[in-house]
């Protein structure tokens, strides 16, 4: 029986660049369904992803990102995700996020749950809520 790997390779692409890639202890994805953790060794999965936070571990120290949309491979060794937009904590400026959450919220107040436009507004305040948590600690 082969050795289950010990670490996992985590790479998070967009688009237009790379966010990051780094050996983590523990991945938590944001997925459609829930969050998926995962550690060394997870059974091969795909997954598609939905606004939030995903979460990795190394050691005792979590690092967040934010993610709006995507898929996500996982394999024993390495999960990879391919996402619509990735930001990171340093990138997040709290204001703006504070700035887009209250205008989301606003616009979510005058639309009707059938209209098209609310599923927009929605996700815009998913992500500025994510960016918020996520650049709490910067």
């Amino acid at each position: 029986m082969a050795d289950l790997p010990n670490r996992i390779n985590l790479t998070v692409v967009t688009r237009e660049r790379k966010i990051i890639d780094v050996q983590a202890d523990e991945v938590v994805l944001p997925a459609t369904d829930g969050e998926i953790g995962v550690l060394p060794g997870h059974t091969p999965l795909l997954a598609t992803l939905r606004i939030g936070q995903l979460r990795y571990r190394t050691g005792t120290k979590t690092e967040r990102l934010v993610i709006s949309w995507g898929f996500a491979e996982v394999l024993p060794d390495r999960v990879i995700v391919l996402a619509e937009k990735g930001i990171l904590p340093g990138e997040i400026d709290r204001a703006a996020a504070e700035q887009e959450r209250r205008e989301a919220e606003r616009e979510i107040a005058d639309l009707s749950s059938h209209d098209p436009e609310f599923a927009l507004a929605e996700a815009r305040l998913e992500e500025s809520i994510a960016k918020l948590h996520v650049g709490r600690d910067v």
